[in-house]
C-alpha cells in the first residue's frame, strides 16, 4: 500500500512539472513572458540591434539604358552607362558590362585556323 502512495504521489508531481509546459503549447494559451523580459534587461546580446542604415533600391540592371523622365541623365563610368535621376531615384538603372572576352582586340595573328608555330 506504501509503494501504492508513493507512486501517486510520484506521478502527481511529474504531472506538476510537465503541466504547464503542456498548456504553454495551447494557442490560445498565452505564456508568461515576465521571465524572458526580465533576461533580455540584463543581457546585451539578445537586445535587438539598431539598423544603422535606410534600405534602398539599387541599380536596374538593363541591356539599353533610357530616360524615364525629364530630370533623368545618362553618364558613363568604369565602362557602364548609368542613368540617375534626383527627383525619382528609383528611376537609377545602369547597362550590363561586356563579357571580358567581347572587349578582346584581335589582330591578324589570332584570326587564323592554323597557328604558324
Amino acid at each position: 500500500m506504501l509503494f501504492l502512495r508513493n507512486s501517486i504521489k510520484l506521478g502527481q508531481s511529474c504531472l506538476n512539472i510537465l503541466l504547464p509546459a503542456v498548456k504553454s503549447f495551447h494557442t490560445l494559451n498565452r505564456p508568461n513572458l515576465g521571465a524572458f523580459v526580465n533576461a533580455f534587461q540584463t543581457s546585451k546580446f539578445l537586445l535587438p540591434r539598431v539598423v544603422d542604415f535606410i534600405p534602398s533600391c539599387g541599380f536596374k540592371v538593363k541591356a539599353t539604358v533610357r530616360r524615364r523622365c525629364k530630370d533623368c541623365y545618362i553618364v558613363k563610368r568604369q565602362e557602364r552607362w548609368y542613368n540617375l535621376c534626383k527627383t525619382h531615384p528609383r528611376h537609377k538603372q545602369m547597362s550590363m558590362k561586356k563579357s571580358e572576352r567581347k572587349t578582346w582586340i584581335l589582330t591578324h595573328a589570332t584570326q587564323g585556323k592554323v597557328r604558324p608555330w
